[in-house]
């Protein structure tokens, strides 16, 4: 074999090499963004916990574990890529100064109620089996402090409305209550 058709097998092999390490590490590094991704609540492990308590009437109370989004950072991720929560769990989200909010459902895969509460602890908007994926604009239809996310429906089946008085205990871990 020709000296020159030797170099050009040698740099196609060692071409071919370059591409096929390229590839696999494309797809090593694709993989472990995915395999990252919260896919349940127990997953956000770094996450500030809490509880919310609704009074729903004089004699009745419902109370939910929750993770707390605070900065801009979790508030962007809130629920994205989350794709099953327990009844009794959920997301508050914190926005102080309080302010008038829209949120979305980018990137969640299950419906939701988000529940809009104002500085003295009153729900004033109920958003009621949002949309999944939807980037549409939901409004908090006024000035707010926090936002709850709950299961789809689930404000319905336990009669939390308009009005309802919310109470927080923000800490690091609700089982030792």
């Amino acid at each position: 074999m020709p000296e020159h058709s030797k170099k050009q097998m040698i740099t196609r092999k060692s071409h071919f090499y370059i591409f096929l390490i390229i590839v696999s590490s494309l797809i090593f590094y694709s993989s472990s963004i995915v395999s990252e991704r919260a896919r349940y609540l127990d997953d956000l492990e770094d996450w500030s916990k809490g509880s919310v308590i609704i009074q729903i009437d004089a004699n009745n109370s419902i109370k939910f574990k929750v993770l707390i989004a605070e900065s801009n950072k979790e508030r962007r991720q809130g629920l994205m890529h989350i794709e099953a929560m327990e009844n009794d769990e959920g997301m508050l989200f914190i926005f102080d100064p309080g302010r008038n909010v829209s949120m979305w459902m980018r990137n969640t895969p299950m419906p939701l109620d988000m529940i809009f509460i104002n500085k003295e602890g009153r729900i004033i908007n109920i958003a009621k089996n949002t949309t999944p994926y939807s980037t549409k604009g939901i409004s908090s239809g006024g000035i707010i402090n926090w936002v709850l996310e709950i299961n789809g429906g689930l404000s319905d089946r336990m009669n939390i409305k308009n009005g309802d008085l919310v109470s927080f205990n923000l800490i690091r871990d609700p089982d030792e209550e």
